[in-house]
């Protein structure tokens, strides 16, 4: 491992985890960990593979395996997220990775799980961000079941016009956009596109790069006043002032006499196993893991 990683970048509380490990293992692990996530965007691959060896030989600690699970999902591996993530949710009973959990159902094809997820009672000890994130998954799940009314109510929720710890959901105006593009209400859509895309300040969402705009660089979210909270609600009034009804409804590069080698086998659910041979090569050194590693 180069000596640009150290592990240490991990933050405090992923740290204290690995300490029921004995000390070189747990120094192994979180070396794995932080290269894991430095090396997501340009290697997905060698991301996977340290991902998975941390696993292989940590994997009682809750953590790690939420670290694996979380890099499969955002892969696309929804099998290995799913696997991974309920195990981490036994492990630590730390319930905000349910959305991720309840989405890969999703990319599985078994919507009826994520409804499923959603009335379990892990989810009532979720917080606030989570419990918006999986009312999102739970509204795809019934669109995914042909019942775009249900879906568009589930989003229908105080968090849609109204601050959440003081931010906007603009996440959530985007997935409420999409259902109401599905549900031929297409004026509507692109209103709450077109303020989602006004407000994401911090590039959350593609709302600027569907509307043709230039990406939004990072800056501070506004401190709107309450007065103009009341306008945005009443900007998406206009059908009820006018007397409507509302509707409800190159392969990876290696160091000169590298060999690849061997991956290790994928971990249990429950215990470690027999540490594999040979640990992952890592492509690039990263200037700084510290902001992505858990």
């Amino acid at each position: 491992m180069p000596a640009g990683i150290t592990g240490r970048e991990l933050d405090v509380d992923a740290l204290d985890e690995l300490k029921g490990l004995n000390r070189e293992t747990a120094e192994r692990v979180a070396k794995h960990m932080v290269a894991a996530f430095a090396l997501e965007a340009e290697n997905p691959e060698a991301s996977q593979g340290h991902a998975k060896y941390a696993a292989r030989i940590g994997g009682r600690i809750g953590v790690v395996r939420e670290t694996y699970g979380i890099l499969a999902y955002r892969a696309g591996d929804y099998a290995t997220a799913v696997r991974e993530l309920r195990t981490a949710l036994r492990i630590t009973g730390r319930c905000d990775v349910l959305p991720m959990i309840a989405d890969s159902e999703r990319g599985l094809g078994r919507p009826e799980r994520a409804l499923d997820l959603a009335a379990s009672d892990d989810a009532s000890g979720m917080g606030a961000d989570a419990a918006i994130e999986l009312m999102i998954v739970v509204a795809g799940a019934y669109a995914d079941t042909g019942d775009i009314q249900t879906a568009l109510r589930t989003l229908e929720i105080p968090a849609l016009r109204h601050k959440v710890d003081g931010r906007w959901q603009v996440r959530l105006w985007v997935a409420y956009a999409d259902l109401l593009e599905r549900a031929d209400r297409t004026d509507e859509a692109r209103r709450w596109l077109t303020l989602a895309a006004d407000t994401d300040t911090e590039g959350l969402t593609d709302a600027a790069e569907r509307l043709g705009r230039p990406t939004p660089s990072q800056a501070p979210e506004p401190s709107w006043e309450d007065d103009e909270q009341i306008l945005v609600v009443d900007a998406f009034e206009e059908e009820i002032d006018e007397g409507q009804e509302p509707e409800t409804q190159d392969p990876s590069e290696q160091e000169p006499g590298d060999e690849q080698e061997p991956e290790p086998k994928e971990p249990s659910e429950t215990e470690d196993g027999d540490e594999p041979q040979a640990e992952p090569e890592l492509v690039t050194t990263p200037d700084s893991a510290a902001e992505d590693a858990r």
